[in-house]
C-alpha cells in the first residue's frame, strides 16, 4: 500500500520570510508548439494556445506568471505589441504617457523584424515574469493578446517570416506557466 500526504502549502520550521511566504503551492503550464500566421488589428486578440487557468488556494497567495513568446512580424514599421491579461484586465504593462500604447511586449524591429536576415530565418524571443496578486480563490485565466493599432500586418508565432522548407529556417515553441506562491 502506498501512502500519500496532501497539503495546500508547506511552511519551513523557521517560519516564512518577512513580508511573505515563497513556497510553491501549484504549477500550471501550457506549451504552444504549433506555428501559425495571425493578422493583427487594433483589437487586442488572444494568441491561440497562449492562455492558462489556475485556481488559487488562498486569497493571500500570489501568482508568478512566466511567458515566453517566439514570434516575427510582417512589417518593420508596424506597431505590433502583446499584452498580458488576467481575465480582461491588462497586467505587466508600462506607465501611461500621452498616446503611447501600454504594453507587456513590443513586437517591433529589430528583434522581431530584420530586413537583412535574422527574423527571416528564425523568430525573435521575448519573455515576461510578473508576480500578480489576484486576491481570489476562483479560477483565474491569464492570456497573452496581440494587436497592431497601425495596420493589419501579419504576426507569425513560433516561426520566421520566411518559413521556407529548408534547414536554415527554424520552428520553436512558446509557453505560459503559472506558479502559485504562498503568501
Amino acid at each position: 500500500m502506498t501512502s500519500q500526504i496532501r497539503v495546500d502549502s508547506i511552511v519551513p520550521t523557521t517560519g516564512v520570510p518577512t513580508g511573505g511566504g515563497g513556497g510553491i503551492v501549484q504549477v500550471i503550464s501550457v506549451t504552444k508548439t504549433d506555428a501559425e500566421s495571425l493578422t493583427s488589428t487594433s483589437t487586442e486578440t488572444l494568441i491561440p494556445g497562449m492562455e492558462a487557468t489556475i485556481t488559487p488556494k488562498s486569497l493571500n497567495n500570489k501568482i508568478l506568471v512566466m511567458v515566453t513568446l517566439n514570434a516575427s512580424v510582417g512589417d518593420q514599421y508596424a506597431g505590433h505589441y502583446a499584452v498580458l491579461k488576467r481575465g480582461s484586465t491588462n497586467i505587466a504593462i508600462g506607465d501611461a504617457a500621452g498616446n503611447r500604447n501600454r504594453v507587456s511586449i513590443s513586437l517591433q524591429a529589430p528583434c522581431f523584424y530584420d530586413e537583412n536576415s535574422s527574423a527571416l530565418y528564425g523568430p525573435g524571443q521575448a519573455s515576461i515574469q510578473f508576480l500578480d496578486s489576484p486576491t481570489t480563490t476562483s479560477a483565474t485565466t491569464y492570456g497573452l493578446y496581440h494587436a497592431d493599432p497601425e495596420s493589419t500586418n501579419a504576426l507569425y508565432i513560433n516561426r520566421s517570416r520566411g518559413d521556407t522548407d529548408d534547414d536554415a529556417y527554424n520552428r520553436i515553441a512558446s509557453s505560459i506557466t503559472l506558479m502559485e506562491v504562498s503568501g
